[in-house]
């Protein structure tokens, strides 16, 4: 479990795609080096395990089922991911509950910087926007944002300088794909609804 608040921004230093599976190696800061193979860690919202770890990188396997519901396939050398490692019994809930549990990919339409902040609108598949609330919560690469609007399938979210500065988001562009999680809370209502 995690809370969208994404700890590190670090670059992938290679990707194995291979008959025996496709892997990132992910370079990770010193002062996560606590961490240990095993550990649940969240790579762009996606719940990845620890799978090797070699002085500073650190491998996590990717399963078919990652490969065709997230964006992580369209990544390569010296690109950046997000980071969050998971929540503690001692740690914030700063952003809101996340499973790292892709849903879905949306398609980034249009960024545009708003005074100091900036305004970016996703498309996303017509099955999802039911759990997608104006004033909502919604992940996007995992990162906890709060949803402005929505207009049939497009919504969109504000992000502030912090959260630009210290995520990919900075290096977002028109057309790319991000990886969404929906608000849980409202999937597991509408299952008690129509159960």
């Amino acid at each position: 479990m995690f809370t969208g608040i994404v700890e590190e921004v670090c670059k992938i230093t290679d990707i194995d795609n291979t008959n025996r599976g496709y892997k990132l190696h992910i370079e990770f800061p010193q002062f996560l080096n606590n961490l240990k193979i095993g550990d649940s860690i969240s790579i762009n919202g996606t719940c990845l395990t620890i799978e090797n770890i070699i002085d500073s990188v650190y491998t996590f396997s990717l399963s078919p089922e990652t490969l065709k519901i997230t964006t992580l396939k369209n990544y390569k050398n010296n690109d950046f991911v997000n980071i969050e490692t998971p929540l503690t019994i001692n740690k914030f809930v700063s952003g809101h509950i996340v499973n790292g549990h892709i849903d879905c990919k949306a398609k980034l339409i249009n960024i545009e910087k708003d005074i100091n902040s900036w305004k970016i609108e996703l498309k996303i598949d017509q099955n999802f926007t039911k759990y997608i609330i104006p004033k909502g919560c919604i992940c996007i690469d995992g990162v906890s944002l709060t949803v402005n609007s929505i207009n049939n399938n497009i919504f969109d979210v504000m992000i502030i300088p912090h959260t630009f500065s210290n995520t990919i988001i900075q290096y977002y562009k028109n057309d790319i794909e991000v990886n969404i999680e929906v608000d849980m809370l409202l999937k597991h209502l509408e299952k008690m609804k129509n159960d």
